[in-house]
């Protein structure tokens, strides 16, 4: 079996560069039996019960003949595209994890979480189930999309600007106290986004795994056969 994991293209416009490089490698893909998409695929999706963000028709459009051709897919939110809404359960046939799961996969037992659960900010956590709660999920019905898609885009910019100020750093001691909890002890795979670092390792047996990113790295995971590699579009072997 093969499967692809990505995470973190944070797509907007169909002319970007990361956009049109994302389709281009999805439209290469042939016999792939598992696309799993983990999280901030979007730079922001909130699923209305009628339509879709007119920019994603194409990367829609794309996962739907991946989805007619068998390929088995699977969409865990992240801190950009939640509420995921019916259009991927109805129409994608996708599997929507909101938080964290275990996934039995070709003989391995993955955990599979977008990683923004492991920030250890409180207010961060606060701020993430206010964004998902009742009462915004209610006032996305009755708001009209355009003004939410314009708060949402300025959103985004100010946390680019942030993150550019703070620079990279490494994510594997959050990695390593994840592989400590409950959860993870029943999996021995952890394959995760958020970080939008490439980065594979082992701890207390179990392989981590971080995807990186579709912005600038354009990296991902394969399995192939219960195997895992990074690798980076065009071919690449990252680790």
């Amino acid at each position: 079996m093969r499967a692809i994991f990505i995470a973190d293209a944070h797509l907007r416009q169909p002319q970007d560069y990361n956009y049109q490089h994302l389709l281009e490698f999805l439209d290469r893909q042939q016999d792939l039996d598992g696309l799993f998409l983990l999280g901030d695929i979007f730079e922001f999706w909130l699923g209305y019960k009628h339509l879709v963000f007119s920019a994603y028709i194409p990367l829609l459009e794309k996962l739907r003949q991946l989805s007619e051709a068998g390929t088995q897919l699977y969409f865990v939110e992240g801190n950009h595209d939640f509420h995921l809404g019916p259009y991927f359960t109805e129409t994608l046939k996708c599997t929507l994890i909101t938080d964290q799961q275990r996934v039995d996969w070709d003989g391995r037992k993955l955990l599979l979480s977008h990683g923004d659960l492991l920030n250890p900010s409180k207010n961060y956590q606060r701020l993430r189930r206010f964004w998902r709660s009742a009462p915004i999920h209610f006032l996305s019905r009755i708001i009209h999309p355009d003004p939410v898609w314009a708060l949402a885009i300025w959103l985004s910019d100010q946390s680019r600007k942030k993150k550019s100020n703070n620079g990279s750093w490494d994510p594997s001691p959050l990695l390593r106290t994840y592989a400590e909890t409950e959860l993870a002890r029943s999996a021995d795979t952890i394959l995760c986004g958020h970080f939008h670092q490439p980065l594979m390792s082992e701890y207390q047996g179990k392989q981590i795994v971080s995807v990186g990113d579709w912005i600038e790295q354009f990296s991902y995971a394969e399995m192939i056969d219960g195997k895992i590699e990074l690798k980076s579009y065009p071919a690449e072997t990252v680790s």
